[in-house]
C-alpha cells in the first residue's frame, strides 16, 4: 500500500472559500467577485448561465445533457443557474431566472423527474438598482420500478463519540438534552438502554423529499416516512466498544455500506476503536467521511490539536486522495461529488447545541446514491444475471413464517419466483418460493440488485432452520457450498512475525462469519506481516456460500488480516432436484 502525505486543511490554514450567501450579499464588489470552481465534465453538477426560450434542437440537447448528468449522480443532479463554465456567479434578473428555472423544470418534466430549489444567493452588484439572483436546483430521478433512491450509511466511532445520539437527532429533529435523550429510541435492548451503548445492529431511516427536506420531522410513522421520501438514508448505528468489534465487522461486511460515517469525539481525538473501524473499512474498500463531535465541549485549540491527530491517523492508513472540511453549503455539494475520488470530508457537529447539523443534512441529500461509479451498462448486466441474496437477518412472524432480510447482489427477484436456498449444514441446497417482499417496510413486486429486503419464504416440505451466510439463488445457478477455498492474504498485525499452517482463525467473508483452519501457502512458508501470499483455508464447522472476489478479513486476537477470495473448492454440488 502507498502512503502519501496529505494536507489537512483546519480551521486556521484552509484557503478562503468563496462562497457567498444571502447574507453576504452586500459584501460583495461585483457579480464577478463570487467564484465556484470550474464546471467539470464528468460527475452531476452542471453550471447554466441562462436558459431562456431554447429552440426544439437546443432544447432536446439539453434534456439529453440532463439526462447525462443524471446518470453520472445515479438519480440526481444539480444545476447551478446563473453561473459560467469558469464558475463565475454573474446571477439573472428576477424575469430571466423565472423564465430559465420554467425551462429547467419542463426539461425535467419530460424525463418524469422532479425539481427543488436547494439554495438561492443574491449577487447583486453594488450601487445597482436591479436585483440579480443565482440558484442551486436538485433534479431527482427516481427509476420507474423503485419507489425512491437509496443510500445504505454505516455510523462507525468508539463509544461515547455520540453516534446513537446523532443519529436519533436526524431521524426525530430536535437536540439532544446532553444526557441521551435522543438515542433511546435506536436500542434494541434493555442491557443498551441501561448502559447507554449500543451492542448490536440498529437500524432507521431519514427521509428527504424532492426539494432536499427532511420528512421525518412531519411525517410520525416509519411508512408514512418512506412512502412520501425520494430519497431515504438508512443509517446503520453499529457498536462502538472493542468488546463488540465481532458485531461491527459483520454489520459492515453483511450489510453492504455504499458509504460510512466515522465519528471522532473533539474532546478525546482518534481512539483504539476509531483506528479499528478506520482500518475495517479501508480493508473493505467503502467509501467514507469523518464527523467531529462535541463541538460545543471543546475550545478552538482543542479542536484543532484533534483535528490535526485525525489528518495524521487518515495519513498513516494510507489515504491519498487528501481530506477538506466542510464549512458552507457549496463545500458540502462539492465534497459528496468528490467522494467517489478518494476526497475525505470533514464536518464539525454538536448535537446539544445543533452546531453542523443543518449542514450535515445537506451533505447527506447531497451525497450520491452509489458512492462507487457504475454505467447503466453495468446495471443492466448485473439485472440480467441469475438472482443472488445474501440473507443478513432471520425472523419468524406470527401468521407470516420465516422472513429473510439481506441484499440482492446481482438478477432481479419477483414475488412468486421460486429459488434454491442454501447451504444447510450438510451442505445442501432447498427449493423455495418468494412470498411477499419489503422494502423499508413498503411493499414491492420485485428488487434490482443493490436494493436490501425482507422476504417472506414460503417452504414446499417441511420448514428448515434458515442462518445468517445463506444465500437464496436462481435454480439454473450452480454455484454451491464450499469448504476449501484460497485467499489472497496480507497479515496486518501478529504477536510474532508470521503464520504458519495449522493456525486458525475467525473469517468474515460478507455475511459469512466462522473459524477457518490455515491448511497451507501457494510461494510461500508462511503468512509474513505486510506481505500478500496466497493462503489455502478450510471452514471448520460446515461448508458457506462464498463467491470469488467478496472481500474477506480474518482475526483472532492480537492477528489481523485482510484480503480477497481468489478460488473456491466445491463441496458438494446441488442436489439434482434443484
Amino acid at each position: 500500500m502507498d502512503f502519501m502525505i496529505s494536507k489537512f486543511c483546519d480551521e486556521e490554514n484552509s484557503p478562503p472559500i468563496q462562497y457567498l450567501n444571502n447574507n453576504a450579499a452586500a459584501e460583495d464588489k461585483g457579480p464577478n467577485a463570487v467564484r465556484l470552481p470550474p464546471e467539470m465534465e464528468l460527475g452531476n453538477v452542471e453550471y447554466k448561465v441562462k436558459l431562456l426560450n431554447p429552440s426544439a434542437s437546443r432544447l432536446e440537447h439539453l434534456i439529453t445533457q440532463m439526462k447525462w448528468r443524471l446518470r453520472e449522480g445515479q438519480g440526481e443532479a444539480i444545476y447551478e443557474i446563473g453561473v459560467r463554465d469558469d464558475g463565475a456567479v454573474c446571477g439573472l434578473t428576477d424575469a430571466e431566472l423565472e423564465a430559465s428555472y420554467v425551462t429547467l423544470r419542463h426539461m425535467a418534466s419530460s424525463l418524469n423527474a422532479t425539481v427543488g430549489i436547494l439554495n438561492e444567493r443574491d449577487v447583486t452588484p453594488q450601487n445597482s438598482l436591479v436585483r440579480r439572483r443565482a440558484i442551486e436546483v436538485l433534479i431527482r430521478l427516481v427509476p420507474e420500478n423503485q419507489q425512491f433512491l437509496e443510500l445504505r450509511l454505516a455510523i462507525l466511532g468508539g463509544g461515547d463519540v455520540g453516534k446513537s445520539t446523532l443519529c436519533g437527532v436526524l431521524t426525530q429533529g430536535g437536540y439532544d438534552d446532553g444526557q441521551g435523550s435522543k438515542r433511546q429510541a435506536l436500542f434494541r435492548y434493555p442491557h443498551e438502554l441501561n448502559s447507554g451503548k449500543t451492542s448490536s445492529i440498529c437500524l432507521d431511516v431519514v427521509g428527504f423529499d424532492s426539494r432536499g427536506k427532511i420528512v421525518n420531522y412531519v411525517k410520525k410513522t416509519l411508512e408514512e416516512v418512506v412512502e412520501r421520501s425520494q430519497k431515504l438514508v438508512t443509517l446503520i448505528d453499529l457498536a462502538g466498544d472493542i468488546k463488540y468489534l465481532r458485531t461491527t465487522i459483520q454489520g459492515l461486511s453483511g450489510h453492504n455500506p455504499q458509504c460510512c460515517c466515522l465519528l471522532i469525539s473533539a474532546e478525546t481525538g482518534p481512539t483504539v476503536a476509531t483506528r479499528e473501524h478506520l482500518g475495517l473499512v479501508r480493508a473493505l474498500s467503502i467509501p467514507f467521511f469523518v464527523v467531529l463531535t462535541k463541538r460545543d465541549l471543546v475550545d478552538r485549540a482543542q479542536f484543532l490539536r484533534v483535528s490535526k491527530q485525525v489528518g495524521m491517523l487518515l495519513v498513516r492508513a494510507g489515504v491519498s486522495g487528501g481530506m477538506r472540511r466542510v464549512k458552507s453549503t457549496q463545500d458540502a455539494l462539492r465534497a459528496a461529488a468528490n467522494m467517489a475520488k478518494g476526497i475525505i470530508p470533514v464536518l464539525a457537529i454538536s448535537s446539544v447545541t445543533g452546531e453542523g447539523h443543518k449542514l450535515l443534512r445537506r451533505f447527506l441529500n447531497y451525497l450520491p446514491v452509489d458512492c462507487t461509479i457504475m454505467d447503466e451498462r453495468q446495471s443492466k448486466e448485473l439485472q440480467a444475471r441469475n438472482p443472488y441474496f445474501i440473507i443478513e437477518e432471520v425472523f419468524n412472524v406470527p401468521h407470516v413464517g420465516t422472513i429473510a432480510c439481506g441484499m440482492l447482489q446481482e438478477g432481479r427477484i419477483n414475488e412468486g419466483d421460486k429459488l434454491v436456498m442454501g447451504p444447510a449444514k450438510n451442505g445442501s441446497f432447498e427449493l423455495v418460493e418468494v412470498g411477499s417482499i419489503r422494502r423499508s417496510r413498503q411493499p414491492v413486486r420485485s428488487i434490482l440488485p443493490g436494493q436490501g429486503a425482507s422476504i417472506a419464504i414460503n417452504f414446499h416440505g417441511a420448514e428448515t432452520a434458515v442462518r445468517r451466510g445463506m444465500v437464496l439463488q436462481s435454480i439454473r445457478s450452480r454455484e454451491s457450498a464450499c469448504i476449501h477455498f484460497t485467499a489472497n492474504i496480507m497479515l496486518l498485525s501478529h504477536p510474532t512475525t508470521a503464520v504458519c499452517t495449522g493456525f486458525q482463525f475467525t473469517v468474515y467473508i460478507g455475511s459469512v462469519c466462522q473459524t477457518a483452519k490455515l491448511l497451507g501457502f501457494d510461494g510461500a512458508v508462511a503468512l509474513e506481516i505486510g506481505k500478500w501470499t496466497l493462503a489455502r483455508f478450510a471452514f471448520i464447522f460446515h461448508p458457506e456460500a462464498v463467491r470469488v472476489g467478496t472481500p474477506l478479513i480474518i482475526r483472532q486476537g492480537k492477528t489481523k488480516g485482510m484480503g480477497e477470495v481468489v478460488e473456491i473448492f466445491p463441496w458438494l454440488p446441488c442436489p439434482s432436484s434443484c
